[in-house]
């Protein structure tokens, strides 16, 4: 909650209360998943071989302390630093927590409970637009961002009563039997991770684009940050309510199947926001690109852990999660460019474009590694 609340939908606006401009605000959207890029896939294989648990502690250090940095900021570098900072926590957390419990799981409940395990994520995530925009619209920047500073510690706090000893807790980690670098140069090699985790890196673009510019689609609209924060709520809530189902769908029905139908309806939904400006069409777009969502990526993980087999679920899962961040990064950057110099509908089409792109591309590599040679 903590997490979202500092960047949904505050940041872009926080960035243009400083006189950022489009393609500012777009590459302070980008700065946070960069360390995910460079240390998502070293942190989960470090995982495989040392355990989850330092490495989950060094994450909710970096949450617990990076929001009391925000109210330090005065201009666009200062916010970049800040944001980059805080982007280690979740390139650590995420690839590792999701480790945690696939070690748990065998195949046929591994997309259920992995989207079981999102959702409870997307709780605090589906609380926090809802409760920023309240927020800014209430109070003020220093109230929002006091509140993720409590909402950091907080987690900290409960993560000391976990009990890791084996046995007691879900999150015991497999040993690994290779050094951490050999193990991330092979499943790079698996072209059949490489193409789902482009697939999640393509998925995130849209999303990175969806999160950095639809409020400041909205604020042109005239729509106030109480406004904003129920649309960008939606998209969260859908998400948190489809996961655990349509994880549970690709358990019964097959991994790619549900991949490829998530990206194409989801490069329908996003493709169709900039020419829509009534408040119920948006939040009905915002509901739909969030179920999308939630349907690629409740296979993508549950797949790679799969094909990165159980003694590499930390470092299969930190591979993914940094073509993620690729994504991520990469999507409001050239989101920013594009809604500058063209439109925010050009900015829109190139993120529906790929997804669609992406699940052609996805269908045919699939389709050929099964063929007989």
């Amino acid at each position: 909650m903590g997490s979202t609340m500092a960047k949904n939908p505050a940041l872009p606006l926080l960035a243009a209360s400083i006189g950022a401009n489009d393609v500012q605000i777009g590459l302070i959207a980008a700065i946070s998943p960069i360390p995910g890029i460079l240390i998502s896939a070293f942190a989960g294989a470090l995982s495989d071989r040392k355990g989850r648990r330092s490495i989950l502690f060094a994450s909710l250090l970096i949450f617990a302390t990076a929001p009391f940095l925000y109210l330090l900021v005065h201009d666009v570098w200062t916010l970049a630093a800040v944001r980059f900072y805080h982007g280690f926590a979740t390139a650590i957390f995420m690839p590792v927590a999701m480790a945690a419990v696939a070690d748990r799981c065998d195949s046929t409940e591994r997309g259920a409970k992995l989207g079981a395990y999102s959702s409870a994520t997307m709780a605090g995530r589906f609380i926090a637009p809802f409760m920023g925009g309240a927020m800014l619209y209430f109070a003020n920047f220093q109230s929002l961002y006091l509140t993720c500073a409590i909402t950091g510690i907080a987690a900290l706090v409960m993560f000391s009563f976990i009990d890791w000893r084996e046995g007691a807790s879900s999150c015991k980690p497999k040993t690994a039997s290779s050094g951490s670098m050999k193990q991330l140069r092979e499943l790079v090699k698996d072209r059949r991770i490489l193409i789902t985790a482009s697939v999640e890196g393509i998925q995130y673009y849209a999303m990175g684009a969806f999160e950095a510019f639809l409020p400041i689609f909205a604020l042109s609209l005239g729509y106030n940050a109480l406004e904003i924060g129920i649309i960008m709520g939606i998209q969260v809530a859908s998400i948190l309510l489809t996961k655990p189902f349509l994880g549970a769908l690709s358990d019964k029905k097959g991994r790619e199947p549900t991949i490829i139908f998530g990206l194409l309806a989801g490069a329908v939904a996003i493709a169709a926001i900039p020419f829509v400006s009534n408040f119920l069409l948006l939040c009905l777009l915002s509901l739909c690109f969030g179920t999308t969502v939630a349907t690629v990526t409740s296979s993508t993980s549950a797949l790679v852990s799969e094909l990165g087999g159980q003694s590499s679920h930390g470092a299969s899962l930190g591979f993914l999660s940094s073509l993620m961040d690729i994504g991520h990064s990469v999507g409001p950057l050239a989101t920013g460019l594009l809604v500058s110099t063209i439109s925010f509908k050009a900015g829109y089409a190139v993120a529906g474009a790929l997804l669609v792109v992406g699940a052609v591309a996805f269908a045919l590599a699939m389709w050929r590694m099964r063929k007989p040679r």
